[in-house]
């Protein structure tokens, strides 16, 4: 054990710990933006003279060209975290053309800090040690678990200890690597020792804070940018979904996907409420600022729990070199959290997708679009990904991602089946050439091949080697989950649906998907319960309200049934599927003339766009006219109409079971017996 002093401020009911890069107001912490911490701690160090302006750009952005409003955007959220306004300063003045000064009651003090070398860590250097190849890779193993203050606290190796020291490692030169000797000395000649010092001196653990080896799920959140006037959103969302990619072939941790981080966007997002939103033990937070073709990035790793600051870093690189920079945040997050990784996920985490920065920056673009989920997004996230691999023909990712637009397209009934899912499968299965061991890859081909070729048994092997190479993909198991109970496996499918919202708690696409699959389950107060989770969520929620329609329709209540859906419709954009879910309602409750109306209506819009043939077939069904509703079948059998993969369980087919027709189709479809 080591022991050091280090400078802390405090101040009313705030205290600045530089160190740790920490400001706590009565004991809690208060996320700062890198930026705006600098900014503070120069005005404390200053507590009482006026810091000019001058002096406050030199020593919070170097010689980096900023402009004024920068440091007006950072002074106002250190008056915000202050609980301050500038009418009414009590701790910072503003000097008007000059500068600012800090005026509070400062008392600065240094604090005695135990650094505790714990067993684990030093049983992790040695075998570190024996599996290196070199001193090139042994050197990586101690800078990732040495930290730099605790090198230079460590005694120097006794002169006895050296030569032999030199003959058994051959790695003596240098703070890092005296560091590592010694601890080795220290491990072979006295570990019971140092283990009942440190255990002795140290303070009783809080029994409520997570071990840096027991932390098991992280939430990388979208970056923000330095400097708000330049933002990037497409380069801030793509860095998290890179490392969200990396990180998530780790076996050991479980990571939240993109689509449950977007939201964490806002330049104002207080990362550790994000954290504790989505339940993780630990976020990732950054910032990230282009200039021309530099790049700066300076990201930190929090702990949940205390807000503790587990490690940060600023890294500076050109933007050709933007996969270095990435290289050094998985690796460092990895060793930081004490992560025992094996051959395979040390190369996935080192891997690149791409070397070409250009073809790197159009497919982040493409990302960005596709993850609005919108009708116009999926269709201009295309063209993106076109460009990437025009830039880069061995991009196995950009093809992944262009099958993954594709099956939107057709999953959200923008574009016929057959105009889009051929394209999908061409390009998943390039993808998978290129690289076979791509999770994403094979859900995309198992989506490909439930939804349009009907290859039960193919899609199954593909959705289970996507959950073999990645067990923490919440998307691979819901998209597995409902694959089942498109087999009529309820059990099973809602099993699945169940462990993907484990994996994701506090998304609405997995809490709606498990509704979704209790609608198809007949447990129908099962599925309004989840519905009405959704709904405390976001009441705006179209899709939770128009599933909970559904639920009281078929529960044979059809009132609010309806009320739901009405509901639905003006929160759901032009899509058709809420106002054919009303006319159904109105059909099953004998409202005929409503729902003839909306019939008409759905008519004449599928005249103008694609409509699956299946909602109108549905509601003729619900009406009593069964030759009019099996025409319509027909014809979405030979469009290969997606819905016709809800057959076998799906509630709206019911006033059609009964018909011999309807048996000939399920054999059709190739649904097995």
């Amino acid at each position: 054990m080591t022991s050091e002093k280090r400078q802390v401020y405090e101040f009313d009911n705030f205290r600045l710990d530089p160190g740790e890069r920490q400001l706590l107001r009565d004991g809690q912490p208060i996320t700062l933006s890198s930026k705006a911490f600098d900014l503070l701690l120069v005005l404390i160090e200053n507590n009482g003279r006026l810091v000019e302006k001058e002096e406050i750009y030199n020593r919070v952005w170097g010689d980096q060209v900023v402009e004024e409003s920068n440091l007006t955007v950072q002074m106002s959220a250190i008056r915000k975290a202050l609980g301050e306004r500038i009418q009414n300063p009590r701790h910072i003045v503003t000097v008007p053309g000059y500068g600012y000064r800090f005026v509070g009651d400062v008392v600065s003090a240094g604090e005695d800090q135990e650094l505790v070398i714990e067993t684990e860590t030093l049983s992790r250097i040695v075998i570190e040690k024996e599996e290196a190849d070199d001193d090139n890779s042994l050197q990586r193993a101690a800078t990732f678990l040495l930290d730099e203050r605790v090198a230079k606290a460590l005694p120097p190796i006794p002169p006895g200890r050296q030569a032999l020291v030199s003959r058994l490692w051959g790695w003596t030169e240098g703070p890092a690597r005296r560091a590592f000797v010694a601890l080795a000395v220290v491990l072979v000649a006295g570990l019971a020792l140092l283990v009942y010092y440190s255990l002795s001196k140290r303070a009783a653990p809080n029994p409520q804070l997570t071990p840096l080896n027991q932390i098991k799920s992280i939430a990388v959140l979208p970056f923000k940018p330095l400097v708000p006037e330049s933002r990037d959103e497409s380069l801030e969302l793509g860095m998290a979904d890179t490392l969200i990619a990396r990180l998530s072939n780790i076996r050991g941790i479980n990571v939240r996907p993109i689509s449950a981080v977007r939201k964490y966007a806002s330049i104002e997002q207080d990362a550790l409420a994000a954290g504790r939103e989505q339940k993780v033990d630990a976020v990732l937070d950054g910032q990230i600022q282009k200039s021309r073709d530099k790049v700066r990035v300076t990201v930190r790793l929090l702990r949940v729990a205390d807000g503790a600051t587990l490690w940060a870093s600023q890294l500076d690189d050109k933007m050709t070199d933007i996969f270095g920079v990435q290289d050094s945040i998985s690796e460092r997050v990895a060793g930081v959290m004490a992560l025992k990784l094996s051959g395979e996920e040390k190369g996935q985490l080192a891997k690149h997708d791409t070397d070409n920065t250009e073809a790197y920056q159009l497919y982040l673009i493409g990302r960005y679009h596709l993850n609005r989920l919108t009708d116009d997004g999926f269709l201009k996230s295309l063209e993106y990904f076109q460009q990437a691999i025009e830039k880069d023909a061995n991009f196995a990712v950009a093809y992944t991602a262009m099958a993954e637009s594709y099956n939107a397209l057709g999953e959200f009934n923008v574009r016929r089946p057959s105009e889009v899912y051929p394209k999908a499968r061409a390009a998943v299965q390039k993808a998978l050439e290129l690289d076979d061991k791509l999770a994403q890859a094979h859900t995309a081909l198992a989506v490909v091949k439930v939804n349009y070729d009907w290859d039960w048994s193919g899609a199954e092997k593909n959705f289970k080697r996507a959950i073999e190479l990645n067990p923490s993909d919440s998307e691979a198991h819901q998209d597995y989950g409902f694959y089942l109970v498109f087999m009529g496996q309820f059990d099973e499918a809602i099993a699945e649906m169940r462990r993907a919202q484990e994996l994701d708690p506090v998304s609405l696409m997995r809490i709606t998907g498990v509704a979704q699959v209790l609608l198809m389950a007949r447990r129908y107060d099962e599925a309004i319960e989840q519905c009405r989770k959704a709904l405390e969520m976001d009441p705006n929620l179209g899709f939770a309200h128009w599933l909970l329609g559904f639920a009281y329709l078929w529960k044979g209540m059809p009132e609010p049934a309806i009320l739901s859906f009405q509901k639905s419709i003006p929160l759901s954009g032009d899509s058709p599927d809420e106002p054919a879910a009303l006319g159904l309602a109105y059909a099953l409750s004998g409202k005929s003339g409503e729902a003839r109306k909306i019939m008409e209506e759905l008519t004449q819009q599928s005249k103008r766009k694609y409509l699956s043939s299946i909602i109108i077939a549905t509601l003729h069904g619900a009406l009593g006219e069964k030759d009019q509703a099996f025409a319509l079948l027909d014809k979405a059998y030979d469009e290969r109409d997606n819905l016709l993969i809800l057959l076998k369980v799906e509630p709206m087919f019911d006033p059609l079971r009964s018909d011999p027709r309807f048996a000939v189709l399920l054999r059709r479809v190739g649904f097995p017996e």
